[in-house]
């Protein structure tokens, strides 16, 4: 796969998302418009127009945080290999998934904030490769929502990344195309068929392997298996 394959399902994976991102910042926007009018009818002085010009750039830079954290992931770049903590790739991620799991009643568990996953390699691309399984979990659960768990546990000096849904599995039949470029089983312009196979070669990059298994108990577990850094 070349960088050129990537930075395409880069640009239509976060294109899918812009809708969510919007919310995001249209909620925010609501309140900074709300207490700016609140300010124009009190007039400067009161107790209530402090309260609201706080509340003006708490909302603010919440924006300006979503707009810097999305062009940052979404911009094509050449990878650069640095250490990086996960909860910080994750924290942010969870601003773009946020719509796509509330519309799909997913309830999205994180690790521990104590468990401190230190990864080396391109926070950007491994953000993408962790954005596809996300979203693909969520895909998992539309209609009846569910539990998305990603979990992080450390062991012979790689760190197994998990994230478990809820859905109904993958198909025997479908299992041995799930990484093949282009496969998908969803018959729309959104579905490239390209996140796993993309997530995979970007956790090759880094040295790791990614694979995929149904759950016993139902649902599906994908494992980002990559090396401590």
């Amino acid at each position: 796969m070349d960088r050129k394959a990537i930075e395409q399902f880069r640009l239509a994976l976060f294109g899918r998302i812009v809708m969510g991102v919007s919310h995001e910042v249209d909620n925010h926007l609501s309140v900074v418009l709300g207490f700016a009018e609140l300010l124009q009818i009190m007039g400067a002085g009161e107790k209530k127009a402090l309260e609201g010009a706080g509340k003006i750039l708490s909302a603010g830079e919440k924006i300006a945080a979503i707009i810097k954290h999305f062009s940052h992931y979404v911009r094509p770049h050449t990878p650069v290999v640095e250490p990086f903590s996960l909860s910080a790739v994750l924290s942010e991620l969870v601003i773009f998934s946020r719509y796509d799991l509330g519309r799909g009643n997913v309830t999205l568990v994180l690790p521990d904030k104590d468990t401190a996953v230190r990864l080396r390699g391109d926070s950007r691309d491994t953000a993408l490769a962790l954005l596809a399984v996300l979203l693909n979990g969520t895909e998992a659960m539309a209609g009846k929502g569910g539990t998305l768990t990603v979990g992080a546990t450390l062991g012979e000096g790689f760190w197994h990344i998990t994230v478990a849904d809820q859905g109904q599995g993958i198909s025997p039949g479908i299992m041995p195309r799930i990484f093949e470029e282009g496969f998908t089983t969803r018959q729309d312009s959104l579905h490239s068929g390209m996140g796993l196979p993309v997530a995979r070669h970007i956790v090759s990059g880094m040295g790791g392997d990614l694979s995929a298994e149904n759950l016993p108990a139902g649902g599906c577990l994908v494992t980002l298996r990559v090396p401590a850094g």
